[in-house]
């Protein structure tokens, strides 16, 4: 999603109208400038409580997604399955709006993607970027490739299972509390290269949890009003405490590490050719030719985030399959 031209005084008068405080987000300006992308944090907002995410008008969004023909922004989830499972392998429901209705007892987690498509939604996000654009100092507005606004309701004791998200991520717990395990991006013990470019040509499952990497776990105890910042690719896994949770999530690509991930992709494919590829910023001429490579078979005008993120490793897959047939044929 692009942002609209909105102005901030703009935003002000419709934030009034719609009753959002202001300021959304209560820290301290260095925090953001020092660790924003770098490291886990958490902070204060003023969100908690807020009619918008009720249970009812949760319900009423839902239903407003739907109408707009977009199921697939809605995830169904079972909720009492171990950490250590798969991403790919949660199991799901159907009946989303009776889960959500019944959400103290259904043992589910219900996610609502794409949020902003009820104008309420929309105004708040804006308004929640505008903040993190002066809170972080980095200009926000065209850094953004793709933007989306999150709800996450869950059953008490629901778990999210351990795994990476290529977008950067503020959680605003609204309601209930849970406990936000996070992880060091940035450290190969806990994720290796490997993983890292497996996630980014589509093994969305490839970061793996084990006992022994809890240790280094950041654990953040969300309460209403507390929220939390995940940097790209930061591991992380969620376990909700004895009442229902309601968690806002306001999640984005950024051009420089939608860059990054060409260089991921494009060490993937080395590596499976025996070599041993360097990782991204250890030598800008490197990265610089595999980001052009790759950006050479991607979609110049990606509509979503799939395309954004994969349109020149499906390129590559096929081109990579016609390579092998060819060579097939030639040594009959």
């Amino acid at each position: 999603m692009s942002l609209a031209n909105s102005s901030s005084k703009q935003l002000d008068l419709l934030a009034s109208a719609q009753k959002f405080p202001t300021p959304i987000i209560e820290t301290e300006i260095p925090q953001f400038r020092e660790e924003f992308n770098l490291s886990s944090f958490m902070f204060s907002h003023n969100l908690a409580g807020h009619p918008l995410f009720e249970i009812p008008r949760l319900v009423e969004l839902a239903n407003t997604i739907l109408s707009k023909g977009e199921a697939g922004k809605i995830a169904c989830q079972v909720g009492q399955i171990p950490v250590n499972l798969k991403w790919s392998e949660v199991p799901r429901k159907k009946q989303v709006l009776e889960a959500i209705a019944r959400i103290e007892e259904s043992g589910s987690w219900i996610l609502l993607k794409s949020a902003q498509l009820d104008p309420e939604y929309n105004i708040l996000l804006e308004q929640i970027v505008l903040e993190l654009e002066e809170l972080t100092g980095v200009p926000l507005r065209k850094e953004i490739t793709w933007l989306d606004a999150y709800v996450f309701i869950a059953s008490p004791y629901s778990i999210t299972p351990y795994h990476i998200d290529h977008e950067s991520n503020f959680l605003f717990q609204i309601h209930g509390d849970k406990d936000m395990n996070l992880f060091n991006p940035r450290d190969r013990s806990v994720l290796t290269e490997k993983q890292i470019e497996q996630y980014y040509i589509g093994q969305l499952d490839s970061a793996n949890y084990t006992e022994e990497k809890q240790t280094k776990a950041n654990v953040y105890h969300l309460t209403p009003g507390k929220a939390v910042h995940h940097p790209v690719l930061a591991p992380h896994w969620v376990k909700n405490g004895s009442n229902v949770s309601v968690s806002f999530s306001i999640n984005f690509c950024m051009r420089s590490f939608d860059l990054q991930a060409r260089i991921y992709q494009i060490n993937h494919y080395l590596r499976k050719l025996g070599l041993e590829p360097t990782p991204p910023g250890q030598s800008a001429i490197k990265d610089y030719a595999k980001i052009l490579a790759l950006g050479i078979l991607s979609k110049r005008q990606p509509k979503n985030k799939f395309e954004l993120l994969r349109s020149g490793v499906k390129r590559l897959n096929v081109l990579e399959k016609s390579a092998i047939k060819l060579s097939n044929l030639f040594h009959r």
